[in-house]
Order: C-alpha cells, then sequence, then structure tokens
C-alpha cells in the first residue's frame, strides 16, 4: 500500500506567494525613494511601507494566510503608480488633490504629468470586472469608470493650467474592454491600455440581469414606466437598450481601431528601459496584465508649453526681484540680517534673474495699479539710487491696469495668508487671464486649499538690498 503523502496547508501553499509579495512591495519602495524629487512620491513610498507591514503581519499571523487575505493587496494599483511615474513625459506630481464641487473629499489624481497638463488615473482593476459594473451590476455602491470620467473633466475644467484645462488620460493595467474605451474617448478621455472583447461569461451575467429585470418590469405598469424611464436615463450616457445596457455605437465604432486615441494593446513587452525593472518582477505577471505605453502622451507633450503664454501680471515680489541690487551682482557681501544674507547666499549659488528674464521675454507686462502703488511707496523707502533708476526702466515696459479682480477671487474668504492686497493682485491677473509671475507661494497654497488655482509662475522672493550694502561686508569665500 502506497504513503500517504501529507496534505499542504492552505498557508503552506500561499507562503511562496506571500514572499513574493513581500519582495515587490520592498522593490517598490526603493522604486518610489528614487522619484523623491516629484512631489507626492514620499506619500507613495510611505503607502509601500504600510502595504509591506501588512504583508509582513500575514507572515506571522496564526490564522491560515488566504488568497483573499493577497487579493485585498494594493500592490497592483502602486505598480501602476510607479510605472506611470517612471515613464510619462515630464511627470510633476504623484497622489495629487484636486478640489472638486460639490464633493467635501478631494479628487485624487494618481500621476500629473506634460508638466501639470496631463493628469493619469491608473485602473488596476481587471477588465470584465469594470465593464459588469459599467453594466450596473457591481456592488451596490460602486461607481462606474464613466461616471468617474465625468469627476475628473469637471474636475480638470476648475483646475487649468496656465488657463489650458488638463487632458484626462485612463492607463488600464489589467486590460480594457473595447466598448467600454471607445465610451471614455467619446467623452474626451485618451485611453491606454490592452483592449479586449467583452467575454462569454460577462455577456451571460448581463443578459441574466437584463431577462430577470424584464421579468420585473412586467409584474405592474407602474414598474413598466419607470424601467422605460431609466433605460431612456441609461442612452443619454452612450447606452443601448437593445443591447442590454451597453455601447449603443459598439459595432461601428469597433470596425476601424486607427481612430483610437492611444495603444490599442499592449502586451508584457517592455516598451522602455523603465519598464525593464517592472517586467523584471515575476509577481507582476500575477497582479497586472500588461504595461500601457505613454507615447501618445509624449507626442502631445510639446504642445503644452510656455510658449503659448502671451501675457503676464507682475506681482510686488517680482517687481522688486527685477531691480534688486541682490540679482544684479549685489549679492558678494555678508549682510547682517539673516534674511538678506539668506537671500544673497542663494543667489551666488543659483541668480533669479536669467531664469525669470526667460520666462518673461516676448510677453506683454501687466501691473495692477495696487501692485504699483505699494511698489512704489517700498521703493521710496527702502530702494537705493539704482534700484530706482531699474525701476523706472521697468515701468516704462510694462502696462498699468485698473484693479479688476475676478470674482472667484473675490468670494474667497479672508484668512491669515488670504489678504485685500494679494487677491487684487492675483485677481486682477486672473480676470485678464494672465499668468501672474509672483514669489508670494504661501498665497497661492492658501488659495488652492480654498479651491481656487490661479495661473503663476513662482520664482525666489528678493529683497532691496542696496542701502543696506553701507553696512555690509563684502563675501569672501572660504576655501
Amino acid at each position: 500500500m502506497a504513503e500517504r503523502q501529507p496534505e499542504t496547508s492552505p498557508q503552506e501553499e500561499n507562503t511562496p506567494l506571500l514572499d513574493q509579495y513581500i519582495d515587490c512591495a520592498k522593490k517598490f519602495i526603493d522604486l518610489a525613494k528614487d522619484l523623491g524629487h516629484i512631489k507626492g512620491a514620499n506619500k507613495l513610498q510611505r503607502m509601500c511601507k504600510s502595504e509591506l507591514k501588512y504583508l509582513q503581519s500575514l507572515r506571522t499571523s496564526p490564522a491560515d494566510v488566504s488568497g483573499n487575505h493577497l487579493k485585498s493587496s494594493n500592490l497592483s494599483h502602486y505598480t501602476g503608480c510607479l510605472h506611470a511615474a517612471y515613464n510619462a513625459p515630464q511627470v510633476t506630481q504623484i497622489l495629487s488633490p484636486f478640489s472638486l464641487e460639490g464633493r467635501t473629499e478631494n479628487l485624487v489624481v494618481d500621476v500629473v504629468a506634460n508638466q501639470g497638463y496631463t493628469w493619469i488615473k491608473v485602473i488596476a482593476r481587471k477588465a470584465q470586472a469594470l465593464h459588469l459594473v459599467w453594466a450596473g451590476r457591481g456592488q451596490f455602491g460602486e461607481r462606474d469608470l464613466v461616471k468617474q470620467a465625468r469627476d475628473y473633466i469637471h474636475c480638470a475644467d476648475h483646475h487649468p493650467v496656465h488657463f489650458q484645462k488638463p487632458k484626462v488620460h485612463f492607463a488600464f493595467y489589467n486590460q480594457v474592454t473595447h466598448p467600454m474605451a471607445v465610451c471614455l474617448e467619446r467623452l474626451g478621455i485618451s485611453v491606454s491600455g490592452e483592449r479586449v472583447p467583452v467575454d462569454d461569461a460577462t455577456t451571460n451575467q448581463i443578459s441574466l440581469a437584463c431577462v430577470s429585470s424584464d421579468e420585473d418590469s412586467e409584474a405592474s405598469d407602474s414598474d413598466s414606466e419607470d424601467y422605460r424611464g431609466n433605460r431612456t436615463d441609461l442612452g443619454q450616457d452612450g447606452f443601448s437598450p437593445s443591447s442590454g445596457g451597453r455601447f449603443a455605437a459598439d459595432k461601428t465604432s469597433l470596425k476601424s481601431c486607427s481612430d483610437l486615441n492611444c495603444d490599442i494593446s499592449t502586451s508584457f513587452i517592455t516598451q522602455s528601459k523603465s519598464d525593464c525593472v517592472f517586467s523584471e518582477m515575476n509577481l507582476l505577471h500575477t497582479l497586472i496584465f500588461s504595461l500601457p505605453s505613454f507615447v501618445c502622451l509624449s507626442d502631445k507633450a510639446s504642445g503644452y508649453s510656455e510658449v503659448g503664454i502671451e501675457r503676464v501680471n507682475l506681482d510686488i515680489t517680482t517687481l522688486i526681484t527685477l531691480v534688486s541690487s541682490v540679482t544684479h551682482d549685489g549679492c558678494h557681501f555678508e549682510f547682517s540680517e539673516k534674511i538678506l544674507a539668506l537671500q544673497a547666499a542663494e543667489e551666488r549659488q543659483e541668480p533669479v534673474l536669467p531664469k525669470l528674464k526667460k520666462f518673461l521675454q516676448g510677453k506683454v507686462m501687466y501691473v495692477c495699479r495696487t501692485a504699483l502703488e505699494d511698489f512704489r511707496s517700498i521703493l521710496d523707502t527702502l530702494g537705493g539710487l539704482k534700484e530706482k533708476e531699474r525701476a523706472e526702466k521697468l515701468l516704462s515696459q510694462v502696462t498699468i491696469v485698473d484693479d479688476d479682480p475676478s470674482d472667484r477671487t473675490m468670494e474667497m474668504p479672508y484668512s491669515l495668508r488670504i489678504k485685500e492686497r494679494s487677491k487684487i493682485i492675483f485677481g486682477t491677473g486672473d480676470k485678464l487671464r494672465a499668468v501672474t509671475v509672483t514669489a508670494n507661494s504661501s498665497f497661492v497654497r492658501a488659495a488652492q486649499h480654498q479651491g481656487v488655482s490661479y495661473a503663476v509662475y513662482l520664482h525666489p522672493s528678493r529683497a532691496l538690498t542696496e542701502e543696506k550694502e553701507k553696512s555690509a561686508v563684502p563675501f569672501s569665500p572660504t576655501d
């Protein structure tokens, strides 16, 4: 009689996979750390560390490690966030919150690319499951991607970058059905990821749901009227009652894939050097089906630049910076005032004017009367002779306009960082649809917290220093 082999427990079966998850989480922490120069990367790193802690707790847990424990991991989503951050062009932010009118919570954009002009949403859920939710077969409270897409579009409308609405891009890491991709593109969203047909199992679930709904609708005339009304509402969202709630133009829209916004399908073959980092992790094949390409965003990136900016609104801080002695070779002094000494040291390390003048070149410069009057007052009190001469030359090149702040600016409540003068200056630039050039980053952040995002060009702050040079000591670099 053959010797009976000992049974393998579920925990023993899942332990090797758990070890792979833990190893993957550790690598993700290192990848996020390497993105430290991007705003929000530290947040992603903390989330990966939290995930690692959770996975490590499963290893020591007395309870069996089930497949459901691993399925609840967020590693799939973090995979997408990291991959997009490494491969999308000109990434400036990761996991960036944006206020959305009508919602108490902020909308979090996974990756902000193209210097702010593109918002990328990472989708790691499997295509067929997403399709079922879209068809109304999801769990109670689940919102389908089309509704989420409208939130993104609406939010982007309220957060323009240099008065251009950011483009929204959905990156699918576990495939997307053809009908859903087409529907999203009709809303104006670009889509990348492997496109697949709706499988038989999903089609059957939708069909059974429709049959059940039809039977229920025959129970009473009033219920029937409500049902037809709901179907009409679905049709307005791009659904077809005759196809069980699916997109009406599926057949015609799929006959030619050349019209689609982005790549039709992307296998696990790497698209860039950065992809190699991800494809080398064997676990990723269980987390995601494919790595989307962001080539379409790179092609569009050239259309988003400072070239399209024609008007600029100069803040008081910028006027001072443009005429200050410290920005005109007056940085080689040791000032007794700590703030002036710091600005001089920064100026010796990295001068402000070259970048600032390059940005202003060829643009129409505006100054509102409040900014002008306060600038002149500061100049008369603190300015030196040469600083005053530079100021007169500068002001002869700008257009003076009356104070005329935008409505959304004046509706902002006052606070410690949101004051009348700043509201007038930034609001006038907003009304002019001009980019406000400023060193007042605290007002910009405070306004963002109030849900108002301004088109700004930020630069380091500089003070008037010519008169202070009289009591300063020439700077002597140490070996």
